[in-house]
């Protein structure tokens, strides 16, 4: 498994804080393409409610009102992203759809032109983001969209993953980005984590979070605070690196939760491999057996499982387990006796049930999260035992 050492939280608002700083340098240095993607890495927190995505989508409705900007092609990747945000927000004007929509197809006619948007998968992203959500955009309109993109899946491996990006918005299923040699760029590294968290299933993340953190102290979310070999993240980027923050805290790799949850080091070791390979049930069945092997081991009985928790833990008054040392108290016969219930649980619900059907079958299987918490329970009471005295 990948070894993660970064909080993904704390790095979350330091993001945030970072992006919201960029926005307050529109009021003097304004860019329409910067302000849409700001606003696209802000609309990852909700559409509703969210005072500084909403006041960044006013200004850029403003910006839209004023003469010319529908003249200009370079504007048309922020005028998409516009659109999109407010679709999404029910503040849509009438004509706005119709305008950009014949903005868009106009495309076809200039998809030559070295300036044309098209050229740009940095404007290309919002453009197929805007298309997939209006039902007015016809077929023939996403189909040759998505024509001219296949051909400009060309150059570094942050273009074609917006392009990639591009087409699964408008529809086509393409396989996500596996590069076959170690990736360095930071470029790149951003986008490969954006575009699998974006598109891809929980537990095959971590390696690309794992490259990321690797060059993470190269980079700079800091505008005024650039210094030699340290490379500032340019607003898509920043926007990416928001985006998927925001999707592995909301929804986590079950691969990094276990890498980071501080299981006891028997539990981790013995079902590490199993864990990573999905195997999540023999996961759990393996930790069941080291922790019967160990209650065995240090109490000297021959019992095991339910058995063996109810001859070492429940002989009260003077039971040969101590999982506390206050049983003389109310207190402390309620903790060893609530403890002995949560052990004696281990291998009635967590082992036992699983282990005398076929896998195959629904009631076998257990999902990644619900694996990780009954291992977190197992590791609790392996700690607790090895904690733990034995009478004489």
């Amino acid at each position: 498994m990948v070894s993660m050492k970064m909080d993904f939280y704390r790095y979350r608002e330091e993001v945030k804080q970072a992006i919201l700083q960029r926005i307050a340098r529109l009021n003097s240095e304004w860019d329409p393409f910067a302000a849409s993607w700001l606003a696209y890495a802000l609309s990852q927190d909700g559409f509703e409610a969210n005072q500084p995505f909403s006041e960044l989508v006013r200004r850029l409705t403003l910006w839209a009102d004023k003469d010319g900007i529908w003249d200009a092609r370079r504007n048309l990747g922020a005028l998409c992203f516009l659109g999109y945000f407010l679709r999404k927000m029910s503040k849509e004007t009438p004509d706005f759809t119709p305008r950009v929509l014949e903005q868009t197809k106009q495309l076809e006619k200039q998809k030559d032109h070295k300036f044309s948007p098209l050229n740009d998968p940095e404007q290309v992203f919002p453009i197929a983001l805007l298309v997939r959500s209006l039902e007015e955009a016809s077929q023939s309109l996403k189909d040759s969209l998505k024509e001219v993109v296949r051909t400009r899946m060309q150059g570094t491996l942050k273009r074609q993953i917006l392009y990639g990006a591009a087409l699964r918005e408008l529809g086509e299923a393409i396989p996500l980005p596996e590069p076959k040699e170690d990736v360095s760029d930071p470029s790149d590294i951003i986008a490969l984590v954006w575009c699998w968290e974006r598109y891809g299933e929980p537990g095959e993340r971590a390696k690309w979070w794992g490259a990321f953190e690797s060059v993470k102290e190269l980079l700079s979310l800091d505008q005024d605070k650039a210094h030699k070999g340290v490379r500032i993240l340019s607003d898509s980027e920043i926007a990416q690196l928001y985006e998927a923050l925001t999707r592995e805290t909301a929804n986590p790799d079950p691969n990094m939760l276990f890498e980071y949850y501080p299981l006891h080091q028997r539990i981790k070791e013995i079902a590490a491999s199993l864990y990573e390979k999905g195997e999540y049930k023999n996961a759990v069945e393996e930790a069941t057996k080291a922790l019967n092997a160990f209650i065995r081991e240090k109490t000297n009985s021959k019992k095991t499982e339910v058995e063996l928790v109810q001859s070492v833990m429940k002989n009260f008054p003077n039971p040969i387990l101590r999982l506390t040392p206050y049983l003389e108290e109310d207190s402390g016969k309620n903790e060893q006796a609530g403890l002995a219930l949560i052990a004696e649980g281990i291998f009635k619900a967590f082992r036992n049930p699983k282990a005398h059907i076929p896998k195959d079958t629904p009631q076998a299987q257990i999902d990644a999260l619900e694996a990780l918490e009954q291992l977190v329970i197992i590791s609790y009471i392996f700690k607790r035992v090895e904690q733990a005295e034995v009478s004489s």
